[in-house]
């Protein structure tokens, strides 16, 4: 599976210190190059491993990447065009709306989670932990949101 991502899940995940589950659930995950830059001002050495691991940088048309975002304001669009990706990663919801209608599947942090959760790769007390982190962080969740979350975690 071809995996695109936008720069909020990297950094959300990087915050609850589970970027590895990128590199277990996908083994390789696609971002431009400006998302790159965006990333590194944030000087986290687990981040900068991860882009000498797993994060694969590319380089995109930068025409197309304005006309995109002209249209949608969103730039990784272009990058999952070109790699013929089947899952964008993002958790703003304007972006997510916009790659859904352009075809993709769609998923975020709490995505993430939930699917390593169900692929044994974090136990569910893990996972409520990282929602509770994720609220006592600020992370810009709306409680009902959650509550289905954490209830979604309790049924798996």
């Amino acid at each position: 599976m071809r995996v695109v991502n936008d720069s909020d899940v990297i950094i959300h995940l990087s915050k609850l210190e589970k970027l590895s589950l990128f590199h277990s659930l996908y083994k390789e995950v696609a971002i431009p190059e400006h998302i790159k830059l965006e990333i590194l001002i944030k000087k986290n050495i687990e981040l900068q491993k991860a882009f000498n691991s797993f994060l694969k940088v590319f380089a995109t048309s930068k025409d197309k990447a304005g006309d995109i975002a002209k249209k949608h304001n969103i730039h990784v669009k272009v990058l999952g065009e070109e790699l013929k990706a089947t899952l964008f990663l993002s958790n703003e919801r304007r972006v997510r709306k916009a790659a859904t209608e352009e075809g993709f599947i769609v998923s975020g942090t709490i995505g993430i989670i939930l699917k390593a959760v169900k692929n044994g790769l974090i136990a569910k007390s893990e996972a409520v932990s990282l929602m509770e982190k994720m609220k006592a962080q600020d992370f810009r969740i709306h409680p009902d949101i959650l509550q289905k979350v954490m209830n979604t975690i309790k049924e798996i």
